[in-house]
């Protein structure tokens, strides 16, 4: 009944009530802008795909020469130089051949690869004039190879033994060493080789210009379809725009800025206002001031909780950190003292804990009654005390009381005091320190007068 009370006094236009035409004009625009983008989709595909096959394509091509040209150096390469510095036979480019020979870019695989592609004929018979003479070649490069390992022999390795070997003719092998390699590399260097070697490079490279302007074509009438469907999208969208810009005004000046306020004065621990945006953001704010006044509450309890020792109601080790914080470097004159009740675990394990626990309570009542409001306990039987802008005899006659209240209560507490004229002459850490030293040495003393 609250809740519903609490409603009826925000006012506001609520979400629901400007979502409805906001949802029916983003339907409408989703229904246009989906057909044009089909569209654009569509065309889109097309060139990608025209773009992807001519790469792909000339790729393919180019590959042709690019084994050739591969094959036709690596075996240059070994019929040039047969045998290294060292006197072992090169069979480097030998190795590089083979490897070569198991690519897919031979002559004939290649144009196999074409027939089946969307091309024109004409690239076909370009690339069909290069295999012919690339096959030449490499009849060629086989039948040098083949003389030359008459005079250098091969090491075994299964590579090698990978090359296609070329059966040579009785003259051949009657041939000295010297004409055999003579014989290898007119068969490399001669004019025939020369002219497959243009006959394929001049091909390939034909076939690559028709492929490409072919595609180019292609290419073209589908960048003008998409160029087309994106000026109809562009059309479209500025149409929108105008509708779109009043929704975000719309929801700017009820949602996104009441928010962004909302979240400014949050940062300032400030109460939010009421009275701005949408009545479900007017419901935020007021939750929030409700929940704000009940946390506050609720810190005041666990602050107090988080920093009270719950035994003595003194503050603890916690808020005395806290105090050391707070408290000014310099200008005043300092006492840090240290307590220690004496006897507690005898008391324990004697009496009892409740007995312990009121032999607490009692020291930390003439800890109290005789050194002011500041004092805290550490932890099990350990006090401190803080007097600020204090004179040693002040310092004294809160001793003397504080001994005449131990006797009162029948309690035993060791007492360590270290003193600053000026603060900023020592440092808190110091003082502490000191203070710990002398209390433990009265501790001693006050166990061996009791042992």
């Amino acid at each position: 009944m609250k809740q519903s009370v609490k409603k009826n006094k925000v006012g506001g236009i609520s979400a629901n009530a400007m979502m409805t035409p906001i949802v029916i004009a983003l339907a409408i625009l989703h229904a246009m802008i989906i057909v044009v983008i089909m569209l654009i989709n569509r065309s889109s595909g097309e060139l990608s795909m025209l773009m992807q096959r001519s790469g792909a394509y000339t790729q393919d091509a180019t590959s042709l020469l690019a084994g050739s040209s591969l094959l036709s150096e690596t075996a240059s390469g070994y019929v040039l130089m047969p045998v290294l510095e060292s006197g072992e036979v090169n069979v480097g480019p030998l190795f590089s051949y083979a490897e070569e020979l198991d690519e897919e870019r031979r002559g004939g695989q290649v144009v196999a690869r074409f027939e089946e592609y969307d091309v024109e004929p004409g690239v076909i018979a370009y690339l069909k004039t290069a295999a012919e003479s690339a096959d030449q070649m490499l009849q060629a490069q086989l039948h040098a190879i083949a003389l030359m390992r008459q005079v250098y022999p091969l090491p075994p390795a299964p590579q090698l033994e990978a090359i296609p070997a070329v059966e040579l003719s009785g003259d051949e092998l009657a041939m000295s060493d010297a004409q055999k390699e003579a014989a290898a590399k007119a068969l490399l260097l001669g004019q025939a080789y020369s002219v497959s070697k243009h006959t394929v490079s001049e091909n390939v490279n034909s076939g690559v210009e028709l492929l490409q302007a072919n595609y180019q074509r292609r290419v073209g009438q589908a960048v003008q379809r998409v160029s087309l469907f994106r000026t109809l999208l562009w059309i479209v969208t500025v149409s929108i725009m105008a509708i779109l810009v009043f929704l975000f005004v719309t929801l700017l000046r009820q949602l996104f800025l009441p928010l962004n306020g909302f979240v400014q004065l949050i940062n300032s621990n400030e109460m939010l206002d009421e009275r701005k945006g949408l009545r479900e953001v007017r419901l935020v704010a007021a939750a929030y001031n409700d929940l704000r006044k009940r946390r506050d509450a609720v810190d005041a309890i666990l602050k107090s909780a988080a920093e009270t020792d719950a035994l003595t109601n003194l503050p603890n080790r916690y808020r005395f950190e806290q105090y050391l914080l707070e408290s000014e470097e310099s200008g005043y004159s300092m006492a840090v003292l240290l307590f220690d009740i004496n006897f507690l675990k005898v008391t324990n394990d004697n009496q009892g804990h409740l007995a312990g626990d009121e032999l607490i309570r009692s020291a930390a009542e003439c800890i109290s009654s005789c050194f002011g409001p500041d004092c805290f306990r550490f932890g099990g039987d350990e006090f401190a005390a803080v007097l600020k802008n204090c004179a040693p005899r002040d310092i004294n006659d809160r001793v003397k009381r504080f001994d005449e209240a131990q006797k009162r209560e029948n309690v035993s507490i060791s007492l360590g005091c270290a003193y600053a004229p000026e603060i900023g002459e020592t440092t808190f850490k110091q003082l502490l320190e000191e203070a710990d030293r002398n209390m433990y040495i009265q501790k001693r003393k006050a166990h061996m007068r009791a042992g």
